[in-house]
């Protein structure tokens, strides 16, 4: 009976319940006792500020007086120097009183602390009145000044509102210490009617879980023989899937082995198609009509289409089944080696490369020369027509918005490269269909080539276990991000894949 209650399910929300209504009730205390602390501390500091803020104030007077009644009796100017000193700090000693009576916690201070700073004000400009009087030649008239008793009776007034304020103050800082020490006495009482209560609780939930103990056991043995029992189908399934990752794998490779083997054998009657055809343009030219030339270089002309279309999806293939293992290589050492191959086009075009500091990276060299290659030809060739080609080339850290769809980005150093140029741009909507295979934004007439460029780069980059995206407006030039492992390894290696989604 008693497991049978142990083992209920009301039984135990029933304990939890009561465990979260306890420490939820402590936690609303702590929080209250923490909020009200929090409170008097406010307070005592607003009490604190504000009789030092009039302490200051009032030394400061009394600074100044004695500077004053100094000068005005031996006219030394040495008693100037305290009174000029307070005179220059005398506004912020102002605005300090009156931040302190926004501050205060009592109502009516506001008032009495207004009252204190016109006082001040007062005195010091009789103080002032008498000095500029003394010092331009006109003592008497200074003196008769202070026998007024003018400046005496400010000070007396200024002096019993700061001690009005002082007093008040005092006052409520007393009863906000005392309010204080409550607080802490009540606290330690029910911190210790807290403690009691928990450890009983705690007790408690040991015995429940003791008892459950037992029928915990048996459930686990229950488990484990399902356990191997499931086991036993994991492993059936997981040979299974091992044979279809097999058969995938040689499918692949024969798909691979086919585009090759289909692209290289059209090579040869295409190479005959263009071989007549340049016989009969050399040979027939003269007895062929205009109409008849047409065809025949529509002919060539397509069959020259047709070649580049096979020699680009062969490199396209290529990118994984005739990639070389890894090595550390200098990228700035590749961007010697494209610019000394584009050097006819960079200066035909008068095109300046910038290059900032590049890193040196585990890589396949020769593809990435490749993708160097495509990107830097890509800038030359859609170019502006009146504005001459500017690329730069510059590289930092990945950022975590960057490394955020990379599966592996944990497992390598990552480092982003980007690609700039000055160019014709395009719409942003394009930057996705750009990578695919023999997609175009322009018509051949415009701008040559096949438009398996850049889809190239994207396979060498997916090969390195990095990203490649592409940032453009129309006629604001391009920017294209690589963003890769610097001591990466081949993509073949990892069984994750490179990317969760590529948006």
């Amino acid at each position: 009976m008693l497991n049978k209650v142990v083992q209920s399910a009301y039984s135990w929300i029933t304990l939890v319940t009561v465990v979260i209504v306890i420490i939820t009730g402590n936690a609303f205390y702590v929080v209250s006792t923490l909020d009200e602390l929090a409170s008097l501390e406010s307070r005592l500091f607003s009490t604190n500020r504000v009789i030092n803020a009039i302490n200051k104030l009032h030394m400061a007077v009394l600074r100044a007086e004695s500077g004053q009644r100094g000068y005005l009796l031996t006219k030394d100017e040495a008693y100037l120097t305290d009174y000029t000193i307070t005179l220059n700090k005398l506004n912020e000693l102002l605005e300090e009183v009156e931040a302190a009576s926004v501050e205060s916690d009592l109502p009516e201070q506001e008032d009495n602390i207004e009252d204190l700073i016109d006082l001040s004000k007062a005195k010091i400009n009789e103080l002032i009145k008498t000095v500029e009087l003394t010092r331009a030649g006109e003592y008497s008239e200074a003196l008769s000044m202070v026998n007024t008793d003018l400046g005496l009776s400010l000070y007396d007034e200024f002096d019993l509102r700061y001690d009005r304020v002082d007093a008040t103050e005092r006052e409520a800082q007393v009863k906000h210490l005392d309010s204080l020490m409550r607080l802490r006495s009540d606290s330690v009482t029910t911190l210790i009617i807290s403690g009691i209560t928990t450890g009983l609780l705690i007790i408690a939930i040991l015995i429940l879980l003791r008892l459950n103990l037992r029928e915990t056991v048996k459930h686990q043995r229950d488990l484990e023989e399902y356990n191997e029992e499931l086991e036993d189908k994991i492993e059936g399934r997981t040979q299974e899937l091992k044979l279809y990752a097999d058969e995938l794998s040689r499918s692949n490779r024969e798909l691979e082995d086919f585009a090759f083997v289909a692209s290289h054998d059209l090579q040869e009657p295409l190479r005959k198609i263009r071989a007549f055809g340049n016989r009969l343009e050399a040979g027939y030219a003269d007895v062929m009509d205009e109409r008849g030339r047409d065809f025949l270089q529509r002919m060539l002309n397509a069959a020259e289409r047709m070649s580049m279309l096979i020699s680009d999806l062969l490199a396209f293939s290529r990118v994984t089944t005739r990639g070389k293992d890894f090595s550390e290589v200098a990228l700035s050492e590749i961007l010697d080696n494209v610019t000394s191959d584009l050097e006819i086009a960079i200066e035909e075009s008068k095109a300046t490369i910038n290059a900032g500091s590049l890193p040196v990276v585990q890589c396949d060299k020769t593809q990435i020369e490749q993708l160097l290659l495509n990107l830097m030809s890509n800038a030359l060739k859609f170019r502006s027509e009146d504005t001459p080609p500017v690329i730069s080339l510059n590289s930092r850290p990945s950022t975590e918005e960057e490394l955020e769809p990379i599966l592996l980005k944990d497992e390598y150093e990552w480092v982003t490269i980007t690609v700039e140029d000055n160019g014709i741009g395009f719409e942003q909507s394009f930057a996705e269909k750009i990578f695919a295979p023999f997609q175009r934004l322009h018509g051949r007439s415009a701008y040559k080539g096949t438009g398996i460029g850049l889809a190239v780069c994207r396979r060498i980059v997916e090969r390195h276990n990095g990203v490649i995206k592409a940032f453009s407006e129309p006629g604001k030039g391009s920017r294209f991000v690589i963003t890769m492992p610097v001591n990466g390894e081949p993509f073949a290696t990892n069984s994750e894949g490179v990317v969760k989604h590529v948006s």
